[in-house]
């Protein structure tokens, strides 16, 4: 049994915003130590024949040190609801009902997980009818969340235990490098079908700062992120004062 450090929930310029091509997304996190990624391109503007020809150039730009595993985000009809899913699957459509799509991804044999539940209270809608279906849950996405991880991703997580609490990076720019990855036990090499049975048998767990996720969900540790979290803030917005010669 191998453990592979593996960035997920990453988008390329297949994504309609996203910024760099696939070989760029695989030599900037190779770099940064992860042994692969989970990529989740929008399903804006994809059909089969173009999720056929992404997979293909997923396999081009793997190498025996770094593997992408291609994936899509679904997006429910009003882009509230998002759920990234990996596997041997189809490409299932566009602007789907969540609860529907998340049967068919589990009846092909793919893994499904619940995104950013903070995003337009995105866990407001939730229904727990979807947890069977559900490989996991994203407490923690840098891109929404930032550096703490989100009360309402943690609190779906509490009312499902039985769903893998995920460390997302939500790559899109560089601004959402921070150190969470997901560690995938692979039996055998790690080849793209590894890590999907991998997934399927909930051979993987969170981690921040090389430390378990749900770590941080309490005590001094959540003290901690969300004491950085507000410190970004606030930079963030003194920086666009300066740029925009408000400060």
């Amino acid at each position: 049994m191998t453990g592979a450090r593996f960035a997920v929930h990453a988008h390329s310029d297949w994504s309609y915003d996203g910024r760099f091509a696939l070989p760029t997304v695989a030599r900037v996190l190779r770099a940064l130590g992860y042994r692969g990624v989970l990529m989740s391109e929008h399903d804006r503007g994809f059909d089969e024949a173009r999720w056929l020809a992404y997979q293909e150039a997923c396999a081009r730009a793997s190498s025996d040190s770094f593997l992408l595993v291609p994936g899509i985000e679904y997006s429910s009809a009003d882009n509230s609801v998002h759920v990234p899913a990996w596997g041997d699957l189809p490409f299932l459509g566009e602007e789907l009902e969540t609860g529907a799509a998340l049967e068919r991804i589990a009846t092909l044999g793919g893994a499904a997980i619940f995104a950013h539940p903070s995003r337009h209270e995105a866990w407001r809608k939730f229904s727990p009818q979807w947890a069977p279906h559900l490989l996991g849950v994203e407490i923690w996405n840098v891109k929404e969340d930032g550096y703490a991880p989100s009360s309402d991703g943690v609190d779906l997580w509490r009312r499902h235990p039985e769903l893998v609490p995920f460390a997302s990076l939500d790559f899109h720019t560089p601004r959402q490098i921070f150190p969470l990855a997901m560690e995938v036990s692979v039996n055998g090499a790690i080849t793209r079908s590894g890590v999907q049975a991998a997934l399927l048998a909930k051979q993987v767990r969170g981690l921040a700062l090389r430390s378990p996720a749900e770590s941080f969900v309490s005590g001094r540790r959540l003290d901690l992120a969300r004491h950085l979290e507000r410190s970004r803030y606030w930079a963030f917005r003194r920086v666009k004062r300066i740029v925009k010669g408000h400060y």
